[in-house]
């Protein structure tokens, strides 16, 4: 099978965070680690895992800060995957391969696959205090065997681990448990969503609000946009505020934003704006640091970077909620507002087993029903694919999203 593969080469990484400015596309060279490859298809860890062949796979922001070298080196991440490693953990797939304890009925099925690597996954018994209350995506078993009866390396997630594969791979294995059908209805595009929206859902489900917060969603990529629409569909009627540009605000409106905030880069107009629109009042101290008394009473940042939280922090209401969704990056960070805002940080990472509407659902089903229901329509998202053999473009794409115009970027291997 083909595939697109990453392993670190130290000398080869930092050589091209030199080059990468006056040279971009080194990144999708073997320099940096990536190449695409023939590779055998990978072996069943255990008889009750499955081979799926990926219908569609989709290009995460997580996979970019990889490839783009956006994670520090020391990144405590590195710990929670395996090399050489098949990218890819976004998909829509086809069941083609059981192993003799799977049902015979998952045979052919289109289903897309749940990628955590917990507990039941790896056959860890008993089940860690996080899977054992559903909170797999919190597992306490990712860093390796851990003693289960599967001998799966360190990794998180399909797609972060060197035994499973990916689904930037034509072939990917596994768990019958990680298995979620896609309903009929729904297309194999919008099902491309599910793990995004996936991870949008789980943040707003974390967040425990009424409809007399004032919400602030941080950035409109897929998360962001996702955050507005699982707010609407699971009944928030209060208001939303984006912070957005370019075609985004646009569809960040479609979406459910009361209004889109189209920040200035000067950093005293930032909050100058924010005080404006929440009726807060700025403070300006030394060497222009800037804090509001007021602001939001939920902040959902959905960037991740050092100064996306920083401004977060610093937005938030006293005793609001600031939900952290964006990829983790490393950076300095001003925790001041934590203490004496006495702020609630919530970490929102994955997806899981949800406690909604009175029952436990897993957040793929969970998805589904919402998009069944129409009360999620996810098919915007995605903007762009490519064929397998066109994987450089479509990282490209990924990558300079303002000149390409992408929101979701996935190869289709439907076309191959």
């Amino acid at each position: 099978m083909k595939a697109v593969v990453y392993k670190v080469n130290p000398a080869g990484w930092a050589l091209c965070r030199l080059l990468q400015r006056a040279w971009p596309s080194c990144l999708c060279t073997r320099l940096n680690g990536l190449s695409l490859r023939e590779l055998p298809a990978p072996p069943l860890p255990g008889a009750d895992w499955v081979r799926c062949r990926t219908l569609l796979g989709g290009i995460c922001g997580t996979d970019l800060n990889i490839i783009a070298q956006r994670q520090p080196p020391n990144s405590i991440l590195q710990a929670f995957s395996s090399m050489p490693m098949v990218l890819g953990h976004e998909n829509v797939a086809v069941v083609e391969h059981l192993g003799p304890q799977v049902p015979a009925e998952w045979l052919g099925k289109r289903v897309c696959v749940d990628p955590s690597l917990g507990c039941r996954q790896r056959g860890v018994s008993p089940l860690c205090p996080q899977c054992r209350k559903g909170n797999y995506g919190a597992c306490e078993s990712f860093w390796g065997p851990a003693g289960g009866k599967c001998d799966i390396p360190a990794g998180t997630s399909i797609g972060y681990n060197s035994a499973t594969g990916g689904s930037l791979g034509q072939q990917f294995v596994a768990h019958v448990s990680q298995l979620v059908e896609v309903p009929g209805p729904i297309s194999d595009e919008e099902a491309l969503l599910t793990d995004p929206i996936a991870c949008s859902l789980h943040s707003v489900l974390r967040a425990r609000l009424d409809d007399a917060a004032k919400v602030l969603v941080y950035g409109a990529g897929v998360l962001g946009l996702g955050v507005v629409a699982c707010l609407r569909a699971t009944g928030y009627t209060g208001c939303i505020d984006v912070i957005a540009r370019g075609p985004n605000a646009a569809l960040a409106k479609t979406f459910g934003a009361d209004e889109v905030l189209s920040l200035p880069p000067d950093r005293r107009a930032r909050f100058e704006a924010i005080a404006a629109r929440t009726g807060a009042r700025m403070h300006r101290v030394r060497f222009g640091n800037l804090m509001l008394s007021g602001g939001y009473n939920a902040v959902f940042d959905c960037v991740g970077t050092a100064s996306s939280i920083n401004e977060s922090l610093k937005w938030a209401a006293s005793r609001g909620q600031v939900v952290i969704i964006g990829t983790g990056a490393g950076g300095r960070m001003d925790l001041t507002p934590v203490w004496f805002g006495e702020l609630e940080v919530i970490g929102a990472y994955g997806r899981q087993d949800e406690h909604y509407d009175g029952r436990r659902i897993s957040t793929y089903a969970l998805v589904h029903k919402l998009m069944l229901d129409k009360r999620i329509d996810a098919r915007r998202l995605l903007t762009h694919a490519f064929r397998l053999d066109q994987w450089k473009t479509a990282v490209a794409a990924a990558l300079n999203k303002r000149i390409s115009g992408a929101l979701k970027v996935a190869i289709d291997f439907r076309q191959n």
